[in-house]
């Protein structure tokens, strides 16, 4: 039964909720629809996100004395109390929804218990009942809502394209429909079945329909149950990662939400696994007693308060561990290093991280120094000897200098044209000029030398082989010189939903980077031709790549957004550990050598580390 909540419950739990777009009116829908019982859902989509919404479900109904007060604010059937949210399992707690769909939209409601004779409708326009009547349906509840803002133009104004809008509330609906494998969903879209599950009890064969069989197949299980915990999670092998952390999927008690601190838990198992800036994919299901998480702390209750969550998250890690490491009977003790000073050899660490050196780029401004990115030596303090001939260890300083390109990101990328088509630019450095390559260091870090001037410098193989795909991709597309390659075995590349609309939004965008894809139906599409510069193995992550950018970089400013996108082409690039062959190095040193800017890749990192003679003289203590 439907009741109003006291002033007090009112108080402690409104959220002054407002319906943002589509998706949100589509995820309370279709929340009130699981927790009236229902085990059938339909969604069902007509003309833009906007237009037409249905959700039709065949749960418990509405009362006929419940139907009016349903919309009434902070009405609701899910709690009486505050201290029932300490038990609350239901996904609607609030009794706002309703009330601020109704307020925005035209809504038709009819609805019927399974013991009625015949159903009730409704029809509301501005949030009042505009008619009331009986009507002829089989158990269950079916909202159609129209004209989305047609009441409130302004906030129509900022919604954004419409299929951005449309794969938001694909996106809400499989997140819910994987929380919920007992339950059947179907999507509809203008007469066109987008999603459509069976209801059935194992949660491998729910990921399978909704994220494909590359994911499905990728996963692993991992299980763990206590008085208080109940785990189990499908978490990715080392071949299976993405860009970021969009498919990462939590539910706590059913509920989908946002948790960094449970994310990287997990995914600091993972460290030597998958590249770095990459995230493994997991869907992770956790049963939590309702007293031990708090639900009201956000509007959109897809973020949580959870008590004692350290517990937690060391439980997930070794539920993670023992997925990922099936076979390791010792366990690895990670040691916290303590020594503030810093080893000499730290100059050929590659775990820099990118985010760090882009600020140290944007933070310095040295403008006496042709060389851009160098890291400069300073020892902290002089060398003392010792009675026992023994010395301190070096606290050893790094200061990258810079040159003028010191600005922000979008202005490197918008003075990224003009510096490649200025004949009289010459940013090479004489010293790199007359180096030759001496050496290889942990197959990642090539030596070259300069014995006129006696100095060292060390190239980051990785960080060069972004920096010179980088400036090849942009000359050809600047010049609109992209040429492909046809594939002798077409690729067929299997997508969810979102990344399958995403491809055929943005078509065009493919055409121009070189890439020739065809529509192959059923969520796949096959790759017939990629850019020249692309070796064969990496194609397919970096068209992944540049699906997870979509309706993230691409903005009005189409040029600049593409300028992003091709700096993905670095996915195409050697890695740290790849091992070069002779021909290889002295053909990416010499491509190195002639780029218009080698001394960062297209993210910021230093490509080339200086180190003197002196430097090295003063650590033998010879100077």
């Amino acid at each position: 039964m439907i009741k109003l909540l006291d002033e007090q419950t009112i108080s402690k739990i409104a959220a002054g909720e407002i319906i943002e777009n589509s998706a949100s009116i589509v995820k309370e829908l279709v929340e009130n629809s699981i927790d009236a019982g229902a085990d059938d859902i339909l969604i069902e989509l007509r003309g833009e996100s906007t237009n037409y919404i249905k959700v039709s479900d065949n749960g418990s109904g509405f009362s006929e004395d419940d139907l009016e007060l349903a919309f009434l604010r902070h009405s609701t059937s899910k709690l009486q109390v505050i201290e029932d949210l300490e038990k609350i399992r239901t996904l609607g707690f609030r009794g706002e929804a309703l009330a601020s769909i109704s307020n925005i939209s035209k809504i038709k409601l009819m609805t019927k218990r399974e013991d009625d004779l015949a159903g009730n409708s409704l029809i509301i326009e501005n949030g009042k009942i505009i008619k009331k009547n009986k009507v002829g349906m089989p158990k269950g509840t079916t909202f159609i809502i129209n004209d989305v803002f047609y009441n409130t133009p302004v906030r129509k104004k900022f919604l954004r394209k419409d299929s951005t809008e449309i794969n938001n509330i694909i996106d809400i609906v499989q997140k819910i429909a994987l929380s919920n494998n007992n339950i059947k969903f179907t999507l509809i879209r203008d007469g066109k079945t987008i999603l459509n599950t069976g209801s059935d009890k194992d949660p491998i064969n729910r990921i399978f329909s909704i994220l494909g069989s590359e994911i499905a197949s990728s996963l692993n299980e991992g299980k763990f149950e206590s008085e208080n915990y109940k785990i189990r999670g499908f978490f990715s092998n080392n071949k299976l990662f993405r860009s970021n952390r969009d498919s990462q999927y939590i539910f706590v008690n059913g509920r989908f939400i946002r948790d960094i601190n449970i994310s990287r838990a997990i995914e600091k198992n993972y460290n030597s696994l998958i590249p770095l800036n990459r995230y493994p994919v997991f869907v992770l299901y956790i049963d939590i007693d309702p007293k031990l998480i708090d639900v009201n702390i956000h509007p959109k209750k897809n973020e949580i308060k959870i008590s004692n969550e350290n517990i937690l998250t060391a439980l997930l890690s070794e539920v993670v561990e023992e997925v990922i490491y099936p076979n390791r009977s010792i366990r690895e003790i990670e040691l916290e290093d303590k020594k503030e000073n810093v080893n000499v050899f730290d100059i050929f660490d590659d775990e820099d991280d990118t985010e760090e050196t882009s600020d140290l780029i944007e933070k310095e401004d040295s403008r006496n120094n042709n060389l851009k990115s160098l890291w400069e030596i300073e020892k902290d303090e002089d060398i003392k000897s010792q009675d026992n001939n023994s010395f301190n260890e070096e606290a050893l300083l790094y200061r990258e200098v810079v040159t003028k390109d010191n600005a922000s990101d979008s202005k490197i990328e918008g003075e990224e044209k003009n510096f490649l088509y200025d004949d009289g630019a010459s940013r090479i450095d004489e010293d790199l000029l007359n180096t030759r390559i001496s050496g290889v260091l942990f197959k990642t870090y090539i030596l070259l030398e300069n014995q006129r001037d006696g100095k060292v410098f060390v190239v980051d193989q990785h960080a060069a082989h972004e920096r010179v795909n980088y400036e090849k991709f942009l000359k050809m597309y600047l010049n609109s010189e992209i040429s492909s390659q046809i594939l002798i075995k077409p690729e067929i590349i299997e997508l969810n939903q979102i990344e399958y609309d995403k491809i055929l939004t943005y078509f065009d965008l493919f055409n121009e980077l070189g890439f020739k894809i065809e529509d192959f139906g059923d969520r796949s599409i096959v790759l017939r031709e990629v850019p020249m510069i692309f070796g064969l193995p990496t194609y397919v992550d970096f068209i992944r790549d540049i699906i997870d950018s979509l309706d993230k970089d691409i903005s009005s400013n189409y040029e600049a957004d593409m300028y992003k996108i091709m700096r993905k082409a670095c996915k195409a690039s050697v890695k740290a550990g790849d091992d070069l062959s002779d021909i290889e190095i002295e053909a990416l040193i010499r491509d190195l050598k002639n780029c218009e800017n080698p001394y960062t890749c297209p993210h910021g990192r230093p490509t080339i580390v200086e180190v003197s003679k002196h430097t090295i003289s003063k650590l033998f203590l010879r100077e």
